[in-house]
């Protein structure tokens, strides 16, 4: 700031503003001389208390002491500016707890608000599907239990593919030495038959959940088509066994050519491996009609009435959880925020405690340069009464301290005395908010968690809601 004071060789100074010249008062003429010559010029019985040269002498010192009085009103003014600032910044600092408490209301209002709003257009959608969940428990004699399906079809979906590789790996390798193709003809032929044996049993695992519908009807149509399926399944898989071996007989024999003799005898197979190659069809029968009844919850048609519910409660549930996220975000800015009005209250004092030091320094030198006005209008005065002496000879009467005490201007300095007492008062104010400030961030704290919770209770948010489901009907 301005108002500082500069370090120089000679030590501190006023900016701006220079000690006295004596040159400029005696404008180069030494007064010794010019009391020699007003002594010389008149008689001792015509000398008055103070000459006219004193007199100027005394007025070009006040004149001096009058512009630093004028500085230091200036400089006195641009210290108060700054200690004001400082000042405003603790009343404020003083006064945030209410003013974030405003701003996390404004801001949870805002989120909350739009969290409603987004909900509200969904509410009614939720509240359906809910019903219907419902109206299908009831209609189906199902307790309200969660329905069961895979909770990753990819996964599920990969062990079928995974008995479709096992399969046709084994059907390459039996097919592989009657195949007039080799290995190769064995691999086509045996990823053919596993992906239907796999995907029919898939399906009829699927279809045989029906076995569990309230409605006799739909039971025993499922029962049926499954029956058809697993006959279809088993008949593919004798097929095959003696497509192999006729296969091994005549290698370009046609397919059509394999029907005749299987109808006759459908359960002779003359083979070892052909045995072998039905148990692992239906051994991976077995895992994919498994696989097929787990698909979904063992009750036709609940799952996917319980996947669409859930999806929108999942979404709910996930809107909730980001309010939940932004609320603590908004949470934590606020309490990071009161956090800084500790820091700032701290950096308050030190500045103020900075300038109170400055302030300190700033009065010493402000009085040097009074004092060193002082002692120069004394020096002339001095020098001026030794010419004036050495014409008349020694005058003990003449009282300096008494002359300049009563002829000099005083130095202004109450104003300087007075700020440095406001700044003592500030940094006891400031003091006193410190000692109390961190009993007042814990009951903030404990305020703005209320507020946080009461916007994230499951009750008000359901109140809210349940709340524009009336007004809705009321419109209607």
């Amino acid at each position: 700031m301005a108002w500082r004071i500069k370090e120089t060789k000679e030590g501190e100074e006023l900016l701006n503003f220079g000690y006295i010249q004596r040159d400029k008062i005696v404008r180069g003429v030494d007064p010794k001389v010019l009391g020699e010559q007003f002594a010389s010029e008149n008689s001792k019985e015509d000398i008055e208390e103070l000459t006219n040269d004193e007199i100027r002498y005394l007025e070009e010192v006040n004149e001096y002491i009058k512009r630093l009085n004028a500085y230091g009103i200036k400089k006195s003014n641009e210290i108060k500016k700054e200690i004001n600032y400082l000042v405003n910044n603790v009343s404020k600092e003083a006064n945030n707890f209410v003013k974030l408490e405003r701003f996390f209301k404004e801001k949870a209002g805002i989120v909350h608000d739009a969290f409603i709003h987004e909900e509200e257009l969904k509410q009614e959608a939720r509240v359906n599907l809910r019903d219907e969940l419902n109206r299908f428990r009831q209609e189906n004699n199902i307790t309200n239990r969660e329905a069961y399906y895979p909770k990753s079809y990819i996964l599920h979906f990969a062990w079928i593919f995974v008995f479709i590789f096992v399969e046709a790996l084994a059907n390459a390798y039996f097919f592989g030495q009657a195949s007039s193709l080799g290995l190769l003809g064995g691999v086509f032929i045996g990823f053919i038959t596993s992906f239907f044996n796999v995907v029919l049993s898939t399906i009829a695992g699927f279809v045989l959940r029906y076995k569990n519908h309230v409605v006799q009807k739909q039971r025993r149509m499922g029962l049926a088509i499954f029956s058809f399926l697993l006959l279809l399944i088993f008949f593919i898989h004798l097929f095959i066994a003696h497509y192999r071996e006729v296969l091994q007989i005549n290698p370009h024999v046609e397919i059509g050519a394999v029907l005749k003799p299987m109808l006759h005898t459908p359960f002779v197979l003359h083979d070892m491996e052909s045995l072998i190659l039905v148990a692992i069809g239906v051994l991976i029968t077995l895992f994919s009609i498994i696989k097929g009844m787990n698909l979904d919850d063992k009750y036709p048609g609940y799952g996917a009435v319980y996947r669409q519910w859930k999806a929108s409660d999942n979404e709910f549930l996930d809107a909730k959880r980001q309010l939940r996220r932004l609320m603590r975000e908004l949470y934590t800015v606020t309490i990071r925020k009161s956090d800084n009005m500790m820091e700032n209250l701290e950096n308050s004092k030190e500045k103020l405690e900075t300038l109170a030091l400055d302030l300190d320094s700033f009065i010493t030198t402000y009085k040097r340069y009074y004092h060193k006005a002082f002692q120069t209008g004394k020096e002339i005065l001095v020098d001026y009464r030794l010419g004036v002496e050495s014409v008349y000879g020694e005058d003990d009467s003449f009282n300096y301290k008494k002359i300049l005490d009563e002829k000099l201007n005083n130095l202004n300095v109450n104003m300087l005395l007075n700020i440095k007492l406001l700044i003592e008062r500030e940094l006891k104010s400031i003091n006193a908010q410190i000692d109390n400030f961190y009993e007042n961030q814990e009951q903030f704290e404990k305020r703005l968690e209320e507020m946080k919770e009461r916007y994230l209770e499951n009750s008000y948010i359901q109140k809210l809601l349940q709340q524009i489901k009336r007004n809705r009907e009321i419109e209607l």
